[in-house]
């Protein structure tokens, strides 16, 4: 019996070495029907050569390349709206967001749907929790998932999403074009939007490394230095 098919987006814009190094710990730490849909937003750099290079390669599945200075702020909710507006003809169970600057590690995703069935009243489960999202992000309680630590959260840091197919038929597309705001980004919207109808996150911490946000990993990646 086939598994859960699960599309996740990668929005770009610019940073092709972190770009890359998130699609390939994407395609060699993911287990099972995966498929990458990669929305660039505008890149000025090497980027669209590394983005071309895996589409033509087939790693990824679907690419969306929008015209530099097109795209309302801000550009990821835009580009999240274009990738489930792009996947509505397509057959999916699951829905997942990673941002180009995060890389995955081995596991994520199984956890991932494994706490969406363990839990019910969960929309949301976010793989990525570190010191500065514990202290942005408070933790109610912490529950176990099949051996797994989940720290059930009001709000989530929305590097790294998975939800099911029928969110966004639940709770909308995150508004575009209202800018770096509470109600312009997709954590802060769904974040407010979870917390008025009291829906917990569920938030799974260790299998995700924030290049961008770790000084000693952001050097190491642009360097092209493995971990």
């Amino acid at each position: 019996m086939p598994g859960p098919i699960t599309y996740i987006l990668v929005t770009v814009r610019g940073r092709p070495e972190f770009t890359e190094r998130c699609v390939r710990a994407l395609l060699t730490n993911t287990t099972g029907d995966q498929r990458l849909v990669v929305v660039d937003n505008g890149s000025r750099d090497a980027t669209l050569d590394v983005l071309y290079r895996l589409f033509r390669r087939g790693d990824i599945h679907r690419f969306i390349c929008n015209k530099v200075d097109t795209i309302p702020q801000w550009e990821k909710s835009y580009a999240i709206c274009q990738a489930v507006h792009s996947l509505r003809m397509d057959h999916h169970d699951y829905f997942a967001w990673v941002d180009n600057d995060v890389e995955i590690k081995p596991g994520w995703l199984a956890v991932a749907h494994k706490v969406l069935a363990a839990r019910s009243d969960v929309q949301v489960v976010s793989m990525h929790n570190d010191h500065r999202q514990e202290k942005n992000h408070p933790t109610r309680e912490v529950i176990k998932v099949d051996g797994v630590d989940v720290r059930m959260k009001d709000t989530a840091n929305g590097a790294a999403w998975v939800m099911r197919k029928e969110f966004f038929d639940m709770y909308g597309l995150p508004p575009t074009g209202l800018g770096i705001t509470e109600d312009g980004t997709e954590d802060w919207y769904y974040s407010n939007l979870m917390r008025e109808r009291k829906i917990p996150f569920a938030v799974v911490g260790g299998y995700a490394d924030h290049l961008g946000y770790d000084r000693s990993l952001k050097k190491r990646a642009l360097n092209g230095e493995k971990r």
